[in-house]
């Protein structure tokens, strides 16, 4: 037999084997929200009525993801330790997914400016512009549904979901979640069952993997014609941070800052200060900043592997711990022609900009 013909022979031979079925994959995402964040619109209502806004809330996002079709009789439920203070019993719920869109989705348009770095001034070479027209054609099919389901928001949902879901989680669908209580804690094991599952998801997290504090977002200034100074609380267990703004006006421009665009996270652990550069948003009344401190990643699968083992995995469970903080630039400027104008038409093309045109 020739090098050749052995090879045919084993490509055939693997093609007529059993394809190694994928793992289920489960992910838990535990943020901690300050800023705004913590209370959506009723923190940006207090803020405009004079208030302090929402200070610090935590939230637990859990996601588990089939290769396949779940059978109609699923039934799921993650099982939290008493120190989370809600459940035990989490239910994992999803919804039928459709066949696809209904069609006749608006055209993009306006400019997206880009601006980057900790400078108090722009850097030779910004902002860079993107056309939404002329690059609608040029983006990932990922990037084009994504803008087509942004688009479609509030348009109503497609009437054509006739698949059976492959993607459960929670808080979603949980009708009796009010919330996670102040000083919650995620440490200790959590375990996953569902009636499709031959094997339980089971994983412990220790205090390094809990829930980080609150990054605590400041800007030292309101002025959005100056520059910007930016600080932040060094979390202990943070990674690195990522900061970005953003601002929409009514010519169809929207202005986006970021704090770096070649690293990520944006910035080092080791650093809680960086600055917004000088008029990138002066033809705007507001900007929204938003923070990211990137924690703790952990990994677990099951069955457990051996150096130099490659078993196939049944499952694979990953942890995420992040805080998250956002701050609305220019605020008080906003508040001062609001007491002039009760209508305040500004802050409405910025929410309508930055929430759905």
């Amino acid at each position: 037999m020739t090098r050749r013909t052995l090879s045919l022979t084993l490509v055939l031979s693997s093609l007529a084997l059993p394809a190694a079925a994928a793992p289920t994959v489960y992910e838990m995402r535990l943020t901690t929200f300050a800023g705004m964040g913590a209370g959506a619109m009723g923190g940006l209502m207090s803020m405009f009525s004079g208030g302090a806004g929402s200070s610090v809330a935590r939230n637990m996002d859990l996601r588990l993801t089939s290769p396949g079709d779940l059978p109609a009789s699923y039934q799921a439920a993650h099982t939290v330790p008493e120190g989370m203070r809600i459940g035990p019993q989490l239910p994992l719920q999803g919804e039928r997914r459709s066949t696809g869109g209904s069609g006749g989705e608006s055209e993009p348009d306006g400019r997206l400016l880009i601006y980057w770095g900790c400078s108090p001034t722009v850097q030779k070479g910004q902002p860079e512009i993107i056309d939404f027209r002329s690059m609608a054609s040029k983006l990932p099919p990922e990037l084009q549904a994504m803008a087509r389901q942004g688009r479609s928001q509030g348009k109503g949902t497609s009437r054509d979901a006739s698949l059976p879901p492959r993607s459960i989680g929670w808080p979603a669908g949980d009708s009796n979640f009010k919330g996670i209580p102040d000083g919650a804690s995620a440490v200790g094991e959590h375990v996953v069952k569902a009636n499709f599952m031959t094997e339980d998801i089971r994983y412990t997290l220790t205090p390094a993997l809990d829930f980080l504090e609150p990054m605590n977002l400041k800007a030292r200034s309101s002025d959005l014609k100056a520059a910007i100074p930016l600080s932040w609380d060094a979390l202990t267990r943070a990674r690195g941070y990522d900061l970005q703004a953003v601002s929409a006006s009514g010519d169809k421009d929207v202005v986006m800052w970021l704090a770096s665009r070649s690293k990520s996270p944006m910035l080092p652990a080791s650093q809680h200060e960086c600055t917004i550069p000088e008029g990138i948003f002066a033809k705007n009344e507001m900007a929204m900043l938003n923070g990211i401190a990137h924690g703790p990643v952990q990994g677990f699968s099951y069955p457990p592997q051996k150096p130099g083992e490659k078993k196939p995995l049944i499952w694979t469970a990953t942890v995420h711990i992040t805080a998250y903080d956002s701050v609305m630039l220019g605020m008080e400027m906003a508040a001062a022609g609001a007491a002039q104008d009760a209508a305040t038409p500004g802050v409405g093309t910025l929410l309508k900009g930055l929430f759905g045109r």
